[in-house]
């Protein structure tokens, strides 16, 4: 018996899909000990292969940065193989409990002034401090910003909360309403551009994912961010990802039938397993067997 995490980016789909692969052969078959997993395909596939409605959207090479300007320095450890380390991300993350260089908060979104901007900025970077309490993410009372920003008022965080970027605790401490990390902002967690190599993996319980419809350039982090919020967060220049999506990035034939209510079909796919990857297994496997 043998087994393999591949990668369905490999095999020629635009998606980040990580799977264990388990082969077992009988011990009275010849050649049972010769099995190889299949090598990666030399295919680099875009976001943009499973879009026939965006097949005029040409790609344009990345300008490169120097970590200072992309993370101040300070490389995320979380990144993925996907992530280079010299370019702009792919794709917008509405949260605001994060703070990358494409990631979207509520303040972003909802007009604010740079001083309540400041405000949100200080909650973000505080929150996890062990000073404020023992939670991954803790709420700050009036008190905790002012030793912070000491000419700060009650009446600035009361504001916060009027627009719905801040919400008041049962302590009287602060907190942000949008909380929860996955749950994104205003219904959406990511967005990503046509032009990215990769999907996230597709789920059976699906994921607040969205696809632009148009794509973006910059030389520039802060301009990347504003022209994503110009050109296609504004004026809603994305999609969700149907069934027929789901349908390409998981490999099946245009012509499969899958359930006819959008939702179901997306679940299907979710719970499928990349038909790409399972071909390549199953023809090295079946060098060593005859039949």
């Amino acid at each position: 018996m043998k087994w393999k995490v591949l990668n369905a980016y490999d095999f020629g789909l635009p998606q980040n899909r990580d799977r264990v692969f388990i082969v077992g052969i009988r011990n009275d078959l010849e050649k049972y000990q010769e099995y190889n997993f299949p090598h990666p395909l030399n295919i680099h596939p875009k976001v943009l292969d499973i879009l026939d409605e965006l097949k005029n959207i040409k790609c344009v090479e990345k300008v490169k940065l120097d970590a200072d300007t992309l993370f101040k320095g300070a490389i995320p450890t979380s990144r993925t193989r996907f992530q280079k380390d010299d370019e702009l991300n792919d794709f917008f993350i509405f949260s605001d409990l994060r703070n990358g260089h494409t990631t979207i908060h509520s303040w972003d979104i909802i007009k604010t002034s740079d001083r309540e901007k400041i405000i949100c900025l200080t909650l973000l970077k505080y929150r996890r401090s062990k000073k404020y309490g023992e939670k991954d993410g803790n709420p700050l009372s009036l008190e905790n910003f002012q030793e912070i920003i000491p000419d700060i008022d009650i009446n600035e965080l009361n504001e916060l909360v009027k627009k719905q970027i801040f919400r008041l605790t049962a302590d009287n401490k602060y907190e942000f309403v949008n909380s929860k990390n996955m749950t994104g902002i205003n219904d959406i967690y990511r967005i990503i551009l046509p032009t990215a190599d990769i999907f996230p993996t597709l789920t059976a319980t699906g994921a607040k994912d969205y696809i632009a419809t148009v794509s973006i350039h910059a030389n520039h982090p802060e301009d990347y961010k504003n022209l994503f919020l110009e050109k296609i967060y504004q004026p809603k220049k994305y999609i969700p990802i149907t069934a027929k999506h789901a349908c390409k990035l998981q490999g099946f034939p245009t012509d499969f039938e899958y359930h006819p209510k959008n939702e179901v079909g997306k679940k299907q796919f979710g719970n499928a397993v990349p038909v790409p990857v399972v071909e390549y297994v199953t023809k090295e496997l079946l060098k060593i067997i005859d039949i």
